[in-house]
């Protein structure tokens, strides 16, 4: 009975040991990872690389889309900067042209002395005894000139005349000269019915002259209260207006 046991236990012994060894065969026919890792990293990194440089690619092309659409603006908005610089610039110049056009009526205006207010200015400081007939102006070389024509009571009456004349704010005083002055008589035309002793009245002596002036060259602005005294009154306006604008000095 002890023999059949053991026999028995050899058997089974022996069975069960090429089981083991099919057991340990089949697993060393399975692949060992440590041995194939750095294909899968090799074949790993060749997946990667292409895919980076697509993706940098994409980006780049991203990012110079982007760049090229902001130069695209910036150079839009330059060349409506620039069209509007040169409307500024035209606008400017129009503005310079219109402000020197305005300067220079403005000079016409101050350089103005108006005719009338030279004329009584004259007849201001002419005496009782002097007369004025004629007053002419002339223009030589652009120099204004005035000749005076008319009677007076006497020399000394028409010396006067040319002595207060040289006084004025509006002549120039080294160009008064009294061109002729000589002894007439003065004749009156008497019209109507007039008694007879009027007729046995002798001509009365006087002095027929001629006198000449140039004016100054002092500004309207400057003769405003004498121009205003003489009646100028519109050019006074005009220069004091200027004058607000800050165009006349």
């Amino acid at each position: 009975m002890y023999s059949l046991d053991v026999n028995f236990l050899r058997e089974r012994r022996k069975r069960e040991e090429p089981a083991k060894v099919t057991e340990d065969q089949g697993t060393q026919s399975l692949p060992s990872l440590e041995g194939n890792l750095p294909l899968i990293i090799g074949a790993v990194v060749g997946l990667a690389v292409p895919a980076t440089v697509g993706g940098f690619w994409y980006l780049t092309n991203l990012q110079k889309a982007q760049v090229q659409r902001e130069i695209t603006t910036l150079e839009q908005e330059f060349s409506q900067l620039q069209s509007q610089q040169q409307q500024v610039t035209q606008k400017q110049e129009e503005l310079a042209q219109a402000e020197s056009n305005l300067t220079a009526l403005a000079n016409i205006f101050n350089k103005v002395k108006p005719l009338s207010a030279i004329l009584e200015d004259v007849r201001d400081r002419a005496p009782d005894n002097v007369q004025i007939n004629n007053l002419q102006q002339s223009e030589s070389q652009g120099t204004i000139a005035f000749n005076l024509q008319g009677v007076g009571e006497s020399y000394e009456a028409v010396n006067y005349f040319a002595l207060t004349l040289q006084r004025s704010p509006l002549v120039q005083a080294k160009t008064v000269n009294l061109e002729t002055a000589a002894q007439g008589n003065y004749n009156l035309e008497l019209t109507g019915d007039l008694p007879p002793i009027v007729g046995e009245l002798s001509p009365q002596p006087i002095v027929n002259y001629t006198l000449s002036f140039q004016l100054n060259d002092q500004s309207a602005s400057e003769l405003l209260p004498v121009l205003q005294e003489q009646g100028a009154i519109g050019l006074v306006t005009r220069i004091r207006t200027l004058e607000q604008k800050g165009i006349v000095q």
